[in-house]
Order: structure tokens, then sequence, then C-alpha cells
């Protein structure tokens, strides 16, 4: 039992390690990237330079798109660091992904086998979405350890119940969907809570609603988002409720006003967000129907209640992005995890599942590296930058093609266990080089760094400046000065013809489209062909 014990300790300690390896370096080696990490970072800041950590304000004035507690991390982290920089804003990011890669690797040995868990740990980790958000200042990957931590709650619940502890665990499962929903609202609570009623369902255990105690459970979930929610409402206002509770939830999931896309969006995009485990997911769920029993069975169908609803439910929305469906990658690396035990407990049988993916990922690899030059000497900001990013992504490319060989020959040589670990070291080294070499050589296209420097080197004290035709928080973040909002050609014209002297950054699209001059001259301008900012100014001082 000791022995058992240390093993699990150590091999805890091994995949924390390799994940932090995957995770962590880099953070802070570029700027912050619209859309949402400036915009987050620049709330966080603002929480620590105001003392309000209860109401969020963006640009000094009420912000009610999101809850708190993504701002509450980094604003903490800031306050620990010395201050919101790029580590800061990505550091809660990172450990959530390190937290769910041990989340899932739990549940994988719970529920399946010791080998299946590690195969489903380095699914989620090395699939090319995570390996982005896992590094991304957004809300969506502490959204997603908080659901799968919930998940965890409930899955140990029902086998301490299993094991003749009658005590009520299942309601730690509402604990933590409320602060998953004071991360992103409701659909903290919402998916996972309706796969296990889906579950229960499939399975046909109406005890398993019984025992989740429905009532007391939403109780504590509206108490835990309660806390944070009504002194916010009496401090900001019924309006401030109405927009956060309202419109960016209910409103924002049945009528929204943008990111429109077909019910079938998920359909076309998850197999590229998911590579190259998507390839073998198919494969693997038609394994797993084919041998698995018992509870490792009943568990798998909880999987795919996992997969299936949190994919209806958000395709039934009209408003859909990528980062929407994240919470259903544990559930995907758990089936692929799974698929791949069985595969190697039924080798030779499976080998072309196995074999036929791999081959088709070396093809793909190929074939990216020959197009990748053509493909950026035809978009505009690449274009730029291609003498030092094309040979680079091709090599990162190659790299995945490799790894993808390498498993190949594995499985032909009969050593199927390990061409798993050929494809997820590849993929581990390919996010690693893209986030430690590639995205760095963007910065002058991507960053708002640099044209807030100039800026800030321009302007003399109490000048004002200017956004439009939106706020766009990178400026007010590396400025760390509120900037004038305007809204509409009627106020940039107010603003243009100001005495005093004023600092405009408009887009130079939005320039073009204006009715006539605005009688300011350019003293600036970002790289980015296309949409990149130009700071204007007065031709000559004002008197």
């Amino acid at each position: 039992m000791i022995a058992s014990s240390n093993r699990q300790r150590w091999t805890g300690f091994l995949l924390a390690s390799l994940s932090a390896l995957l995770f962590l370096p880099g953070l802070g080696n570029h700027s912050l990237w619209n859309p949402d990490e400036p915009r987050y970072a620049e709330v966080a800041r603002e929480m620590l330079l105001t003392g309000d950590w209860i109401v969020p304000h963006l640009n000094g004035r009420l912000y009610a798109q999101k809850p708190p507690l993504h701002f509450w991390l980094i604003a903490a982290v800031g306050k620990l660091h010395g201050g919101v920089d790029e580590v800061a804003a990505r550091l809660p990011t990172a450990l959530a992904a390190i937290g769910t890669v041990l989340l899932i690797f739990a549940l994988g040995r719970r529920l399946f086998s010791t080998r299946a868990a590690w195969y489903s740990a380095a699914a989620f980790a090395t699939g090319l979405k995570i390996l982005r958000q896992g590094r991304f200042a957004q809300i969506d990957m502490l959204l997603v350890f908080l659901v799968t931590l919930a998940i965890w709650c409930w899955v140990r619940a029902e086998q301490l119940h299993e094991s003749g502890d009658s005590r009520p665990h299942h309601l730690w499962f509402f604990v933590v969907a409320g602060l998953a929903t004071l991360a992103k609202g409701p659909v903290g609570l919402l998916p996972p809570l309706l796969s296990i009623l889906a579950f229960a369902a499939l399975s046909r255990d109406r005890s398993l609603v019984r025992r989740l105690r429905l009532g007391r459970g939403l109780l504590i979930w509206l108490a835990v988002v309660a806390l944070w929610l009504l002194p916010a409402t009496l401090s900001a206002g019924s309006e401030y409720f109405q927009q956060m509770v309202i419109k960016q939830n209910l409103t924002r999931y049945a009528n929204p006003w943008h990111h429109h896309r077909p019910w079938y969006y998920y359909l076309t995009v998850i197999p590229a967000d998911f590579f190259p485990w998507s390839l073998l997911l198919p494969g693997a769920l038609l394994a797993a129907r084919r041998e698995l029993r018992g509870p490792r069975r009943r568990w798998w169908l909880f999987t795919l209640a996992w997969i299936g609803v949190t994919l209806v439910f958000f395709s039934l929305s009209p408003a859909k992005r990528t980062v929407y469906v994240l919470t259903m990658y544990p559930a995907m690396a758990l089936a692929v995890g799974i698929g791949l035990d069985c595969w190697i407990e039924g080798w030779p049988r499976y080998r072309r599942w196995l074999l036929v993916p791999l081959a088709s990922i070396a093809l793909l690899a190929t074939v990216g590296c020959i197009a990748l030059p053509k493909l950026a000497a035809h978009q505009e900001a690449t274009a730029l930058l291609a003498a030092r990013t094309v040979p680079l992504a091709m090599a990162i490319v190659a790299t995945i093609g490799l790894g993808a060989s390498l498993g190949f020959l594995l499985g032909l040589r009969g050593r199927p266990a390990q061409t798993p670990v050929a494809l997820a070291t590849a993929m581990a080294a390919a996010g690693l080089a893209i986030a430690l070499l590639l995205q760095p050589l963007f910065d002058p296209v991507k960053s708002a760094q640099p044209m807030a420097a100039q800026l800030l080197q321009r302007m003399g004290p109490g000048e004002r400046y200017a956004l439009y035709p939106r706020l766009d928080a990178p400026f007010v973040f590396y400025t760390q000065r509120y900037a004038v909002e305007l809204h509409g050609e009627e106020e940039l014209r107010r603003f243009a013809s100001d005495p005093q002297r004023i600092w405009l950054l408009i887009e130079r699209d939005s320039l073009a489209s204006l009715t006539r001059p605005l009688g300011l001259v350019e003293v600036a301008r970002e790289l980015d062909p296309k949409q990149g900012y130009l700071l204007l100014t007065q031709p000559s001082p004002p008197p």
C-alpha cells in the first residue's frame, strides 16, 4: 500500500513537471495580443490601481462583460509579481492547463487504466488548440479546469457512494460549478450538469439523479455566485446586473449580436483544433464500443455524454467561437486514451486503425511544408516577416511529420504502446517551438506596445489621446493611461477640433472611410498594412 502510494505521488510529480515544461516557459516573451489578452490584463491592472475587487473596470468605466474570477487571479499574481505584465496575465491560464492535465490523468486512472490515463493526458496537453490556449490569457482554460474539477468531484462522489459512504459528497460538484460560473457565467454549470443528467438517462439510473440532490446543490451553486454578484449589484446598480446576467448570458446565447455561425460550425473546426488526435478519435470510439465491458463501458458512456451534450448545447446558440467548446476537450482526450488502450490490448487486430491515422498525419505535414511558403506570401502581414517565419514554421510542421512517421514505424515493428508517445513528444516539441521561437516573431505586426511607446514619448503632461473606431485595450494597458472613447464620426470630429494638443489612434481603413479629411497629420504608423493604427495629431502646436 505504501509503495503504491509513493508510486502515485512520483507519477503525479512527473506528470506535473512535464506539463510545467510544456506550458510555463516563455510566458512573457511576446506582448499581449488582441482580442482578449490585453483587455483582461487591463481589467486586472485597474483592480490593483483602484482597489475595487468587486466590480471590474476597463478604461475607468464599469466592465460588465465577464465575471471577475479570472481577473482576481491575474491581479493576485500581479500583486505578488510587482505588477500586471505578460507573465502575470498568462500564468493563471498556464496553471489551469497544468491542473487540467493532472485531473484528466486522475480521471483516466480511476475510471479506466494507468495506460489510458497517460494517453489521455498526453492527447489533451498536445492537441493543437490546447497548446495555444494553455498559454493565452483568456478565461477559457480556467473554465476548462474548473469544469473538469467539478466532473472529478462528481465521479469521486459516485465512487465513494459505491464503497458505502453515504455522505453528500456530490454537493462539491455544485461548489466548483459555482466557481466556474464566477469565471465565465452559467456555462460553468449547465453543460456539465446536463452531461450528468444525460448519462443518467443513457444508463437508466434514476438513483444517480437522486444522489445529486439537485435542489440543495443548486442552492449551494447560487450561494457561491451570490457571494460576489450580490455585493457587485449593490455597488454598481441594477443596470450592471441586467448587463452581466441577462445580456451577457441569456441574450448572448439566444439572440447574439455577433459571432454568428451555422449549426454545424464546430464539426468543421474541431478536427483542426484537436489535431492530431482528432484523426485517431473515430477509430478510438469504435474500438472502445467493441471492447469495453462492465464499469469501464459505463464510464466510457459518460465521456460520450460529456462530449455530446457540450457540443449540442453550444451548437444550439447562433453565436459560436472555437473556445466555447473547450470544456469537452478533456472528454475527447479521455476517449482517445481509452481507444488507444483498447487498440494495444487487441493488437494486432486494430493495427490499421492506428497506422492509417499516423500515415495521414505524416502526409499532411509533408503537404503543409510544401504549401507554407505560398500561403505566407498571400498574407499581407506575414509576408513582411516571411524570411524569418516561414523556414521556422516549416521546421515545426516537419517535426510533427517526423513524430508521426516514427510512430508509424514503431507500430509496424509491433511496439504500439510507444507510438502515441512519439506523436505526443513531437507535438510537445512543436508547441514549445511555436511559443518560444515563432510567436515572438509576430510581435511587430500584432503588438500594440511599440505604438504605445511612441505615443507616450510624444505626449505632454495633461494631453489626451483617443481611440477610433472603438476602445482598443492594448493601448490602454501599455500606456497605462485612460483613452477618450469616441462613438461615431461626429464625436471624432469634435475631438479632432480641440484647440489643445490631442493625439488620435485610428485604424487606417477607418480613416480612409471618413466623409472628409480630419485636418490632422500622421506622425507614426503600425506595420500591419491592412488593419494597423495610425497616430495623428495637429499639424503644428496649438497657440
